[in-house]
C-alpha cells in the first residue's frame, strides 16, 4: 500500500511584556488563564484538524493528476480507490471510534468523511517518529489512508426502508408554544415504539443555536443547545449534520435531500439517533422530514 506523508506540527507561543504597574501585576494570572482556555485542543480535534488537511490535499492532486496526465502522484491511492463518491470538496472530519495502539509509534482510527451529500468511512493510520537534525529531535508525523472494504452512504440501512411520507401528528399532541412552533426550522415526529412514550417530538430552531425536544404526547418538554451545528457555509437544500447535548440527552442529525415534497421547503431523510445519557437508551430511526432551509 502507497503512503503519503503530511509533516504538521505547529507551536504558537505567546510572550507577554511586563508592566510596571501594579494594577498590569494584578491582572496578568487572568489574562495568561483566559489565553489557555481559549488555546486548548484536545489531542482528536488536532489529528481531526490535520486528517481533513491531509483528505482534501489528496483529492486535489487527483483533480490534477485528472487534467494533466503526465502529472504522476507517486505516493496516492486513485481517488475512486478510497472513496466511493466523487465530490471534490470535504465538509468535515470526524473521529468515530478511539484510538486503537498497533504500536509504540502506530495507531489507527475510524474516521468519517463528510461530503456535500454523502459520508464514506475510511481508517486513518498515525505513525510518529523522531529524528535528529543539527542536534535539534523533531517530531514527524505521518498520515495513511486505506477504505474500508464497504464505506458507509450516508445510511445504513436495507433497501426498501426509506420512508415513503412524512409522519403527520397533531399541534394538540406538544407543549410547545405558538412562538417555539414558529421558531422552528423543522419539527417532525420519531415513532419510538420501544420506550414508553411511544413517540418523540422534536424541533431544530431557525437560530441554529437549540432545538426542542419532547418525549411522548403533552408531556414535558426540554431545550436543548447545539453541540456541534451544521455548516454555515452549505447551499439550502443539501446536506447537513448536527449534534445537539446536554445533561440528560445527546441528539445526532444526519440529513440527506430528497423530492422536495411541499413548495416552498427542502426534503430530507433524517437519520435520528437520541441518547438518553442517564439511561443508556437509545432511539434511532430514518425519517422523511420538511424543512425550511
Amino acid at each position: 500500500m502507497k503512503q503519503f506523508v503530511y509533516i504538521s506540527i505547529v507551536f504558537i507561543f505567546f510572550s507577554c511584556a511586563k508592566n510596571a504597574s501594579k494594577e498590569s501585576d494584578n491582572q496578568a494570572p487572568e489574562i495568561s488563564s483566559t489565553i489557555e482556555e481559549e488555546m486548548a485542543i484536545t489531542e482528536e480535534e488536532a489529528f481531526a484538524v490535520l486528517i481533513k488537511q491531509k483528505i482534501q490535499e489528496y483529492i486535489d492532486k487527483n483533480i490534477l493528476a485528472e487534467k494533466h496526465p503526465d502529472f504522476t502522484i507517486k505516493d496516492y491511492y486513485y481517488q475512486e480507490e478510497l472513496f466511493s463518491t466523487k465530490e471534490r470538496t470535504v465538509k468535515d472530519v470526524t473521529l468515530i471510534a478511539p484510538f486503537k495502539v498497533l504500536s509504540d509509534s502506530v495507531k489507527t482510527v475510524k474516521t468519517e468523511v463528510i461530503f456535500e451529500s454523502q459520508i464514506d468511512t475510511l481508517i486513518t493510520f498515525i505513525k510518529t517518529s523522531e529524528v535528529e537534525i543539527d542536534g535539534d529531535h523533531l517530531k514527524i508525523t505521518t498520515i495513511t489512508f486505506a477504505p474500508l472494504k464497504k464505506t458507509n452512504t450516508l445510511f445504513s440501512k436495507q433497501p426498501g426502508q426509506k420512508p415513503i411520507h412524512v409522519d403527520r401528528f397533531s399541534i394538540r399532541d406538544l407543549n410547545f408554544t405558538w412562538e417555539e412552533i414558529n421558531a422552528c426550522d423543522c419539527l417532525f415526529m420519531v415513532s419510538a415504539k420501544d420506550t414508553s412514550y411511544k413517540r418523540l417530538y422534536f424541533g431544530r430552531f431557525k437560530d441554529n443555536v437549540n432545538g426542542i425536544i419532547q418525549q411522548g404526547k403533552n408531556t414535558e418538554k426540554y431545550i436543548i443547545p447545539v453541540f456541534k451545528p451544521r455548516s454555515t457555509k452549505r447551499n439550502p437544500g443539501s446536506f447537513w449534520r448536527e449534534v445537539y447535548q446536554n445533561d440528560q440527552y445527546k441528539i445526532e442529525l444526519k440529513a440527506s435531500p430528497t423530492t422536495a415534497k411541499v413548495k416552498g421547503k427542502y426534503t430530507y431523510y433524517v437519520d435520528f439517533t437520541l441518547n438518553d445519557l442517564s439511561s443508556k437508551k437509545v432511539v434511532k430511526k430514518l425519517v422523511l422530514v420538511n424543512c425550511k432551509s
